[in-house]
């Protein structure tokens, strides 16, 4: 069965110069496979390049080499707009619109034409109120008011409806970056729940994140040298 992800030889491009900086090394023995149903860990020393290959594996930064594909199909043959809206990123920072929670949970589908194609393609509606409901109980976000404005949440709430915002959107692989930062022990287990729950219903989840002790049956993979290495 094909991976659901596969990369190798990544390299952006880095400084004024466009200077290689080589994020994941050839050969099979160093390529990322991600499957169906998957959650990964991605481990590794602060600065070793960890949220660099999420942004690649996006495609959010360009890559001056290496190979991704999807599904088996490599990315030069599937449109950028469309391959991130497969592959989705959640960075480390939360990004909130202005406008009230609601708004931000429904935007991606009010404003980009490639998430209302998906919904047609799946024959499925936007969110209803019910529905969002449902996904912010899942983070420990149930008793958020879906009219109150965002920018008055706090940051690991606002943390958590960015999560529930991609996740809405049903991406086939979720790259997130630290999605328990900033969050108590308690709302952290919430978040590792939600991603492992992604996975149940057919999703993946590649993930960088310090909590280790709620990432137990996680796949563990060390980013050190240009290289991965499977733990267990």
């Amino acid at each position: 069965m094909l991976p659901l992800l596969y990369a190798e030889s990544i390299a952006l491009e880095r400084g004024v110069r466009e200077q290689r900086k080589i994020i994941l090394r050839g050969g099979s023995t160093c390529s990322l496979i991600v499957r169906t149903g998957e959650l990964v860990h991605l481990m590794g020393a602060s600065g070793c390049g960890k949220s660099s290959l999420l942004w690649a594996l996006a495609r959010m930064r360009p890559m001056t080499e290496g190979k991704l594909f999807l599904n088996g199909i490599p990315s030069f043959e599937i449109p950028v707009n469309h391959w991130r809206a497969e592959v989705a990123l959640l960075p480390q920072k939360n990004v909130v619109i202005a406008g009230t929670v609601e708004d931000n949970l429904l935007y991606p589908f009010k404003n980009f034409q490639i998430q209302q194609e998906r919904l047609q393609s799946r024959q499925e509606y936007i969110p209803s109120p019910p529905d969002l409901r449902l996904a912010m109980q899942r983070v420990g976000l149930q008793d958020v008011a879906l009219e109150r404005e965002a920018s008055s949440l706090s940051g690991g709430q606002q943390n958590r409806l960015t999560l529930v915002r991609v996740l809405l959107t049903k991406p086939q692989v979720l790259l997130a970056d630290e999605p328990t930062a900033g969050l108590d022990d308690k709302s952290a287990k919430l978040v590792i729940d939600c991603l492992q729950h992604f996975c149940e219903t057919g999703g993946a989840v590649i993930l960088t994140s310090h909590v280790h002790h709620h990432l137990l049956q996680a796949r563990k993979v060390v980013f050190e040298g240009h290289g991965l290495f499977q733990l267990n």
